[in-house]
């Protein structure tokens, strides 16, 4: 290998991984966003009961104070119009919590019911004060894993299970100035 190539694919892996080093402190808050997950959308009927869990992952370390996991668990139904929210500022580590969503179906329809989908939202986490330059990024947000299932009220047993959420994509607007 040329010494040239060498010396320039060592300023970029500089400059790719060691900018974090290379930066001054940061002095103001730092956000760290997470986006919100869904799962698809799912039938409920008249006889159903929707339940969605979120457990937090981290584990319970004696001596060690637990990181604030909150969460927002949500159900929309088919158009985007939110149905039921539960908003909790903390889920213990290694705990769990869970919102039952009961749908309005007409019982008189036929096969009638409704269309409806799970959203959980992890707020963002903000560090603020100064940050130490040089200082290695690691995660200060919540480690969790959600479920949705659809049980039958009247024998407790559950028709639908999932645990696949899909990440929903974040927008930035930007205003437009004029020139």
């Amino acid at each position: 290998m040329p010494r040239t190539s060498f010396l320039k694919s060592a300023l970029s892996g500089l400059i790719l991984f060691g900018s974090p080093f290379l930066a001054q402190a940061q002095t103001g808050p730092i956000v760290i966003a997470a986006p919100a997950m869904t799962t698809g959308i799912v039938g409920v009927t008249s006889t159903q009961t929707a339940r969605l869990n979120v457990l937090n992952l981290h584990p319970v370390v004696p001596g060690v104070t637990a990181v604030a996991c909150p969460a927002t668990l949500e159900f929309y139904d088919d158009t985007g119009a939110l149905l039921k929210q539960l908003i909790v500022t903390n889920i213990l580590p290694a705990a769990a919590v869970s919102l039952v969503f009961k749908p309005t179906v007409p019982s008189t329809a036929v096969n009638a019911r409704a269309q409806i989908r799970a959203v959980v939202v992890t707020p963002s986490t903000t560090v603020s004060g100064p940050i130490p330059s040089p200082f290695i990024p690691v995660s200060l947000g919540c480690s969790q894993m959600a479920s949705l299932e659809v049980i039958d009220d009247s024998t407790g047993v559950t028709h639908t299970f999932t645990t696949d959420l899909r990440a929903m994509p974040t927008y930035n607007i930007v205003p437009l100035t004029a020139r």
